[in-house]
């Protein structure tokens, strides 16, 4: 295969796939020369002797190639130890030709982060939501893609990370992940390996500053034989602050390619490991193995810091024993053709994939634009008579049903994203199958990537609603905040009373409430503290929606009425987005509910079909 971009500069790119009984794959390099092109590639297929054909088969196709610099990149970064020897775990063979020194680990992870794009880009591909895949943060730098040329291109940035904590720091035996301390020992507590890294990246400076996202490599990772550990390593993925990180060690990156143009061999070589040399859950023990695990399970990593949790398979699943199928035609000891059904693990579940295509590193062009107004906002969940309404102005994408925390089914919304979706929870149950006692958990996840759970679906139900003296059977929203405090209920109607004054006390949070009805009774909960103002109402008039933002607490609130009239912000503006409570079509709110202790931690409403 030879490549060439549209101004007839011949890359002088040529490289060779192994065809097994009519079948080949091949990865392409970004082998461009200027930030939009239209590059030709050429498939020469050179016959063998036996076919008596003498003429190589040629064909050609253009890739035309854009990079969405609007879209925010994956950085791809090295943790380096203070006193650290900048070299990594290798066979003899490879210490020797210098293979594990700091220059050869860049050029593999670089490998290991377009690998990862093509992957991820097929299999965005494959499940119809078109080539859409993460970009890597690049500049222009002597590129490493290739091992026939060496040019100035646009290719992936490596940042080295240089953190304050010594070599024997961070191969302390207590900071291994899977380190396994021996009984009556007590946790040191001692700050994790994901936390040194988290901080070394704050301490770098930009472009760690702002929100950002990083597969992240620690060069000193060590196996040590006499302990069967490999140290200074953690598979962690996730994120705080404006941070998300997946990092993993560096034990397995000796069997990584530098190029492309060892892709197939590394993916291929059966090497056995030496004792000296880390196996990975004992699944890594030769050098293929190795590539796999080493560049799948970063990956996975990398998952998590997109907001990816464990699926029920595919590479959140351990699935990246497989990875090498989706590269290669041939593994080691089968023979016959690996074919994309094949391929089993090395691939993102389509719940993955869900996820991803509304993530912001995914965007293509023609995709709508965010909005930015309700780009955080949380779902909330309603109970009607036989289904609970989920709601959500940010739009639901996603939603995962699961039995006994694990996952059975889900919903999915790739082309219209709804506000508002019933779920019918009988029928969800024989979908399913549900027995008597099982918790079944419904997953809701937005286009803006907030989660939300409604936990134990058929308990919420039956909880949610209650007989009042006065009004009857109603129904009781779930709540914003995180609860914890003593429960509350305010029911608004009374028997020839209504509510005639609300006293809010409020500062950085909502401290309290206190309602008053024209009988001259009143209910009070919450504390006291902060500023005291009062919304007072007429006879004519009724609440009918309240306004909140909430995280550990409540932090602000405002009440509506039906003419239109409004309490005001009270309290402080942290917390989620700015989330609208109010009944469901054809109900009317009669009251809220939620948990307060010194502040009010929690708050939804009680709504009942509306009277005829």
């Amino acid at each position: 295969m030879a490549e060439q971009d549209q101004a007839n500069r011949n890359l002088n790119l040529q490289s060779q796939s192994p065809i097994i009984k009519r079948h080949f794959r091949r990865s392409i390099g970004q082998c461009l020369t200027r930030i939009s092109s239209l590059n030709e590639l050429t498939f020469t297929f050179n016959p063998p002797r036996h076919l008596n054909q003498t003429t190589p088969a040629t064909t050609k196709f253009l890739v035309n190639y854009l990079p969405l610099l609007q879209n925010p990149p994956l950085h791809l970064a090295i943790l380096v130890a203070a006193d650290s020897n900048l070299v990594i775990d290798a066979p003899a063979e490879k210490r020797q030709s210098g293979e594990n020194g700091l220059e050869s680990v860049k050029e593999k992870l670089r490998c290991a982060g377009y690998l990862w794009q093509a992957f991820t880009a097929e299999q965005m591909q494959r499940n119809g939501l078109g080539r859409r895949v993460f970009r890597l943060y690049e500049e222009w730098q002597p590129d490493t893609m290739s091992n026939q040329k060496t040019s100035l291109r646009e290719t992936a940035k490596i940042f080295i990370i240089p953190t304050k904590y010594t070599r024997e720091e961070l191969l302390d035996p207590d900071r291994a992940q899977q380190y396994k301390r021996p009984p009556g020992i007590p946790n040191p507590n001692k700050k994790d390996l994901f936390a040194i890294f988290m901080e070394a990246l704050r301490d770098y400076g930009p472009p760690f500053d702002r929100q950002c996202y990083v597969a992240g490599l620690i060069l000193d990772s060590h196996y040590d034989p006499a302990m069967d550990l490999i140290r200074g390593h953690a598979a962690l993925g996730g994120g705080a602050d404006h941070i998300r990180l997946g990092i993993f060690g560096s034990h397995l990156t000796h069997a990584w390619p530098r190029c492309l143009e060892q892709v197939v061999s590394c993916f291929q070589d059966d090497t056995n490991i030496t004792r000296d040399l880390a196996n990975d859950c004992g699944e890594s023990y030769t050098w293929w193995r190795c590539c796999n695990i080493g560049i799948g399970a970063m990956l996975h990593e990398v998952g998590h810091a997109l907001t990816l949790p464990h699926s029920k398979s595919g590479l959140m699943s351990r699935g990246f024993n497989n990875l090498n199928r989706t590269f290669t035609v041939k593994e080691p000891h089968r023979n016959i053709p690996v074919l994309p059904g094949d391929e089993n693990g090395a691939h993102w579940h389509r719940c993955d994939v869900m996820r991803l295509r509304f993530h912001p590193c995914f965007r293509l062009p023609p995709d709508p634009p965010n909005d930015r107004e309700y780009k955080h906002a949380y779902p909330t969940f309603w109970p009607l008579d036989d289904s609970v309404l989920v709601k959500c102005m940010a739009g639901i994408s996603l939603i995962e049903v699961k039995l006994n925390d694990q996952f059975q089914s889900h919903f999915e919304f790739p082309h219209e994203q709804p506000r508002e979706w019933r779920l019918r929870i009988d029928e969800i149950k024989k979908q399913v199958g549900w027995e008597n006692g099982q918790k079944l958990d419904m997953v809701i996840i937005t286009t803006g990537q907030e989660e939300h759970t409604l936990v134990d679906a058929q308990s919420f139900l039956e909880t949610h609603r209650n007989h009042y003296p006065d009004i009857g059977l109603a129904l009781k929203s779930g709540t914003l905040g995180s609860g914890g405090g003593s429960k509350f209920e305010v029911i608004f109607p009374k028997s020839n009373a209504y509510v005639s004054k609300i006293r809010i006390n409020s500062g950085v949070f909502l401290d309290g409430l206190k309602f008053y009805w024209s009988n001259k009774k009143s209910l009070s909960f919450g504390g006291k503290g902060g500023a005291e103002s009062k919304f007072e109402l007429t006879k004519k008039e009724k609440l009918v929606s309240l306004v909140a933002k909430a995280g550990a607490y409540v932090d602000g609130i405002e009440f509506k009425t039906n003419l239109g009239r409004s309490s005001g912000w009270h309290g402080g503006m942290g917390g989620s987005e700015l989330t609208v409570l109010s009944a469901p079509e054809g109900h009317e709110m009669v009251g809220i509910h939620g948990t307060a202790g010194s502040l009010v931690d929690s708050i939804g409403i009680v709504y009942r079909p509306i009277q005829s």
